[in-house]
């Protein structure tokens, strides 16, 4: 015997091995709450008042169909109407049914289960049906409650009725009407059950027909015949109070089967805005149909295929779409809100779809709306389309993500997908401000989103530099494999040195450029592609502790802003040497897999696995990491920090054991930023996310023209004119563009401070590397044209950085000017040829400043 344990003994830790790998992975595929830890959908029927609810002050009336939900928006200003649907939604030849049914729903719930994602609507799956309820909680809000699902109306009939009861209120019924209330319901009595074919639901349904004879209402009455017994019991004197006994009878009910969802809307008026609320903490839904995303006001605003006018989409700084613009075999416009969350898995990467800040908005004859998206804004993407590809109709709309998800992939050997969600709803809030104006311009409507931001408080005594800003990325060191004793060996290689840093900082400053702020990049542990901050490493190669406080004092004795650069939510080249284990410090998707990240290959645009990964970090990790870098640049007596993700990346991690949500993330991240604040540090952060805004002191790399997708008509500088005055900007790098000019002209155009960047070495060294994308860079063949082009351009612009822009117009297809508060108008011609014009001549590829007078 132990000689056959002996032969069975390695197949026993085999068999142990795979089962103990099951475990670990197949049970998160089913863990999560079941039925019982989910509180049922509650079913909703309106039969009250038909009289329209009011909401009304002195700018705008809103006014609610009781009946169906639909709403408008009167703008008393300009006379605008806004619907909450087309008027015309029902009639739409160009529609499609389930399209029709669309246009009149207010809400769309998304559901995914093994079949799929599945849409349904509130028009076809509430509101025909009356499966809501409303309530005027004061003269300035109104709330509607839906119960979104196949959901059977409640009738006032009796389901089961004692045969004395129901002979009484026959006979008080017509003869015509008898017959037709006996062919709907059938007679159950005590001793002839057996004959019943459903008998064991019936006892279940209605146990005392063990006892006494019952009317049973027929299983496969109509909602139609339903509605006529109704009124035929009523005529035979059948109350609330009757029905009430009678129901007295039933033990269980069959229920509604399938899917069903309670979704809240609240609406208030709040100064001159409407407000629309969905608060996440009332979605209720069942086990089987998670809900995974949420469309609101789907076509709020939607305008018709005779209408002139435009809807604004947060590309770039901002972009129009006009009404009805014959872009059909364009794809529609679709954006994520603070670009992709990568908790989520992604075999393909065409086209990076971000939007710094949440608005959208839409033109009405001469007034207009912008949507302020305020609550849940990371879990948004932004849709709009034209009117004649799915209907007539314009529109522009938000959607939401509530539960996350991911498919898991169970195994090699079938197609088979599992898909796996996130433990419970958010604790979050969508919020819609709707801000109407008696302008249908684009500047007005920046001006107004600037207007905005003002009054949320976070901007008081903001005020940009006088002088435009300059931005100067320096890159410290890379990494880059070389030969050492014949053997290929990783190394840090340095491309600016802090002795080189400090050169260049002389050179810009003896030439009298303003407002510097210059970003040191690869200064420490391991170089660009920065390994983990469980400590901060200053690199010897770039010349140590040393060389970092020569480079220090010198900017200060120069008043040149100093930020180090530092990356906390990705490990790159990172392992237990570095005190990172991707089994406990990567963040995991939703299948409970770690978020392991692989370049993407610019032929195929799938993942790349032949490179090594990086792995997105846990928020509690990468927090302690921002903590460790703000520490030890104040402990170096620095005075500003980098930071290369906050504010521009936002990533959740939905390990099942502590969940963080991409909002909570927002929270820590804008901790980050008050932290770095309070312990003396000025912040530069890039791209600019909106949450970030407020709490830095430069924002760099601003996307100024974002992806010119088909379907756009202009780009607008919708951004750059809120913000301007407010904070200091800059575009992308000019060293690092593809048209140098037309990066730089843009950023005229936009009055935007200029980014550089440098590396003090030859950019040869970067051969055999994956850092070509500095090669650009080389400072000493771009000092002698750049220096003198960014010191003309601060004089140029002198005055106006802090002035508020009030106007921008295209004056020709490639020409544009924007106008400033005192009057000074900057010409921008990005045409070979020159543009003359109303005496005002300006060069091809240049720019004109005509100062106000």
């Amino acid at each position: 015997m132990n000689k056959t344990l002996k032969r069975l003994l390695p197949w026993i830790i085999v068999l142990a091995a795979i089962a103990a790998l099951v475990l670990f992975v197949f049970v998160p595929i089913y863990s999560g709450k079941d039925d019982d830890g989910l509180i049922e959908p509650e079913i909703f029927f309106y039969e009250g008042e038909t009289k329209p609810l009011v909401m009304e002050n002195d700018r705008i009336r809103f006014e609610m169909d009781r009946k169906t939900t639909h709403f408008t928006v009167t703008d008393k200003t300009t006379g605008s109407v806004y619907y909450s649907n087309p008027k015309d939604a029902a009639k739409d030849s160009k529609a499609i049914q389930s399209n029709r049914n669309l246009m009149q729903a207010t809400l769309v719930v998304t559901y995914t289960n093994s079949a799929g994602s599945i849409d349904m609507d509130n028009f076809v799956y509430s509101i025909q049906n009356s499966n809501f309820q409303i309530e005027q909680v004061s003269e300035n809000e109104i709330s509607v409650e839906y119960a979104i699902g196949k959901i059977e109306r409640e009738y006032m009939i009796p389901s089961a009725i004692t045969k004395e009861r129901y002979d009484y209120f026959r006979g008080n019924m017509k003869k015509s009407t008898q017959k037709k209330v006996a062919s709907n319901y059938s007679l159950y009595e005590p001793d002839k059950l057996d004959k019943k074919e459903n008998k064991d639901e019936v006892i279940a349904l209605y146990p005392s027909v063990l006892e006494q004879p019952l009317y049973i209402l027929n299983a496969g009455t109509t909602a139609t015949n339903k509605e006529k017994l109704e009124g035929y019991f009523e005529e035979g004197g059948y109350n609330a109070d009757e029905y009430a006994e009678d129901m007295k009878l039933v033990a269980g009910k069959r229920g509604t089967t399938g899917p069903v969802f309670n979704v809240t809307m609240n609406f208030r008026l709040q100064d001159n805005d409407l407000v629309m609320e969905v608060p996440y903490s009332e979605i209720r839904y069942r086990a089987d149909y998670p809900i995974t995303s949420l469309t609101v006001l789907p076509m709020f605003g939607a305008t018709d295929d005779k209408t002139d006018g435009f809807i604004l989409v947060p590309e770039g700084g901002g972009a129009i779409i006009r009404y009805n613009n014959g872009k059909l075999r364009q794809n529609a416009y679709y954006s994520n809100v603070y670009g992709w969350n990568y908790s989520t898995y992604r075999a393909e990467l065409v086209n990076e779809t971000r939007s710094n800040f949440p608005v959208f908005g839409m033109t009405a004859g001469d007034g207009s709306f912008l949507c302020l998206m305020e609550g849940a804004t990371s879990y948004a993407s932004i849709q709009a389309d034209i009117s004649m590809r799915n209907n007539s109709y314009n529109w522009a709309r938000a959607k939401y993500a509530v539960l996350h998800f991911d498919q898991y992939n169970v195994s090699t050997k079938t197609t088979s997908l599992v898909y796996m969600y996130e433990d419970e709803i958010p604790d979050d809030t969508i919020i819609h401000r709707y801000r109407f104006l008696d302008s249908a311009n684009y500047v007005d409507m920046a001006n107004a989103y600037g207007d905005y931001l003002k009054e949320t408080g976070l901007y008081e005594n903001s005020t940009a530099s006088e002088h435009t800003p300059i931005s100067v990325e320096l890159v410290g060191a890379i990494n880059k494999t070389v030969v050492k004793a014949g053997l290929p060996v990783d190394s840090v290689v340095a491309t600016t040195t802090f002795d080189q840093a400090r050169q260049i900082l002389a050179d810009m400053d003896g030439i009298g450029l303003e407002n510097l702020n210059i970003r040191m990049s690869g200064w420490a542990n391991g170089g660009i592609n920065q390994q983990v901050l469980t400590g901060v490493h200053i690199l010897n190669e770039l010349g140590g502790k040393d060389g970092m406080g020569r480079l220090i004092a010198d900017a200060k004795e120069k008043g040149i802003a100093l930020y180090f650069d530092g990356i906390s939510c990705f490990a790159y080249d990172s392992g237990m040497a570095e005190g990172f284990m991707p089994i406990r410090d990567a963040a995991r998707l939703a299948t409970n897999e770690q978020a392991k990240i692989y370049p993407y290959d610019q032929i195929t645009f799938r993942s790349d696995d032949f490179y090594d990964p990086f792995y997105l970090v846990r928020p509690e990790f990468a927090k302690r990491s921002t903590d460790n870098l703000i520490a030890a640049l104040v402990k170096e007596q620095a005075e500003g920090v980098a930071f290369r993700d906050i504010g521009y990346l936002l990533s959740g991690d939905y390990n099942p054991k502590d969940t963080v949500t991409r909002e909570e993330v927002k929270a820590l991240n804008v901790q980050s930023m008050l932290d770095a604040k309070a312990a003396g540090q000025k912040v530069m952060i890039k791209a600019g996310n909106d949450y970030a805004l407020p709490y830095a002191d430069i924002i760099t790399d601003v996307d100024l023209t974002g992806t010119k997708y088909a379907i756009l008509d202009q780009q607008v500088p919708f951004w750059q004119i809120a913000v301007h005055g407010m904070k200091d900007y800059t575009g992308k790098p000019l060293t690092l563009a593809g048209d140098m000019v037309g990066e730089f002209l843009k950023c005229v155009e936009t009055g935007s401070g200029l980014n550089l960047t440098f590396m003090y070495e030859d950019t040869k060294i970067l051969q055999d590397t994956r850092h070509t994308t500095f090669f650009g860079s080389y400072y000493a063949s771009n000092k002698e044209k750049l220096l003198p082009m960014a010191l003309q351009y601060q004089k140029d612009m002198a005055g106006l950085n802090q002035q508020q822009i009030i106007s921008h117009e295209q004056l020709a297809e490639d020409v544009v000017v924007t106008g400033y508060e005192d009057g000074t108008k900057v010409y921008v011609n990005y045409a070979v040829d020159a543009y003359e014009k109303d005496g005002v001549t300006v060069n091809g590829r240049s720019y004109y400043v005509e100062r106000g007078k």
